[in-house]
């Protein structure tokens, strides 16, 4: 809980300095007044239901692991309590939704984000978001967009099982069959465990990827929001602008409109 506070402290911070010093990064060429459908009702469906459990589950969670210091000072012993069980309950079973926003969105984009050579160029350029005027080719997700939605499939189903394991206690021991798996490519860690050390390390494990989430996802909501003009309209609507889909994923925008190879060039700025 300590290392977490501070994580999730720096990385606001961070985002902070970075918005100070960058920034709105706006559409260069303007409005085009005319837009492109980015994401279908089914994929912003998807989308929203994955990131308002996943924001009931985060609050909660933050709640129950920082709310004794910051929330019950405030409110009092009593209403902490309400709050602090009404939020149990409602983490206990939003839960179920967010599982079911994981899976689909998997369904849904795994193949969108399948690593290629355009990626690497992305990452070498920062995505465009240090300098105006550069825009690094990208499908319909760039580098940054894959990391997220990596992260959120494999952190989401390993979050979600160890959070399993808690809410059906001593019955789902996951630990010591991972740790013999491990110790075959060369870790030496305890093999046997009793129902008591597989509940700590589930808590434990559930603490750290949920902080760990968090964290990441923060910087997401900023991009989608304060940090890009018009990135929330691909979430929002569904509609984007013709120029921002140009400058921020050229290779998609060509394969839409069928334009010609020479648009999705790696390296065109």
């Amino acid at each position: 809980s300590y290392y977490g506070g501070w994580l999730l402290l720096a990385v606001i911070v961070v985002l902070a300095i970075f918005f100070a010093i960058r920034g709105r990064i706006r559409t260069e060429a303007g409005s085009s007044d005319r837009v492109i459908e980015r994401f279908n009702f089914i994929e912003r469906f998807t989308h929203w239901l994955t990131a308002s459990s996943f924001i009931v589950l985060a609050l909660t969670g933050l709640n129950i692991m920082y709310g004794r210091y910051v929330l019950k000072p405030i409110l009092g012993a009593d209403a902490f309590a309400m709050l602090t069980i009404g939020g149990k309950y409602a983490h206990n079973y939003i839960a179920f939704a967010f599982m079911i926003g994981v899976i689909a969105m998997f369904v849904l984009w795994v193949r969108h984000n399948i690593v290629n050579r355009h990626d690497l160029i992305w990452l070498a350029k920062g995505g465009g978001m240090f300098m105006k005027g550069v825009h690094p080719p990208a499908k319909k997700f760039n580098a940054g967009q894959k990391i997220v939605f990596w992260i959120v499939i494999l952190a989401g189903i390993s979050i979600s099982v160890s959070g399993i394991s808690l809410m059906f206690p001593f019955q789902i021991p996951m630990f010591a069959k991972t740790f013999q798996i491990l110790n075959q490519v060369g870790f030496e860690l305890p093999a046997q465990l009793s129902v008591i050390a597989e509940m700590q390390l589930s808590q434990l494990w559930h603490a750290i990827l949920g902080l760990i989430f968090i964290a990441v996802i923060i910087p997401h909501i900023y991009i989608g929001s304060l940090g890009m003009e018009g990135a929330f309209d691909a979430m929002g609507t569904g509609m984007v602008d013709l120029n921002w889909a140009r400058e921020h994923h050229n290779i998609w925008f060509a394969e839409i409109e069928g334009e010609t190879a020479a648009t999705a060039e790696p390296g065109d700025d």
